[in-house]
């Protein structure tokens, strides 16, 4: 593969983890609410407790990205690119 590439991977997935880190640690957090359900642990055996979610109505949309599943999924999607990028042999 291409250097070039690897090194493009490489550096989105840095950037990508950095931002994360700082809207995670960071930034204000938003109000916590109560989504009104009930989750239970050890298959529904117990302990239970009431969910709560993060209020991101005020925040812009990357910090909802980063903040959200969809933010994690680029993160993984990233490392596992930059783990095929690197392993290719170059002919």
């Amino acid at each position: 593969m291409n250097r070039k590439w690897i090194i493009i991977v490489w550096v989105a997935f840095v950037i990508t983890t950095v931002l994360i880190f700082y809207v995670n640690n960071y930034l204000p957090k938003g109000e916590m609410y109560s989504t009104g359900d009930i989750v239970c642990q050890n298959d529904d055996r117990g302990p239970c407790r009431e969910e709560y979610k993060e209020d991101l109505t005020g925040f812009s949309g990357w910090v909802k990205f980063f903040k959200g599943s969809e933010g994690m999924l680029l993160w993984a999607g990233l490392l596992f690119a930059g783990i095929v990028v690197s392993s290719k042999k170059e002919n």
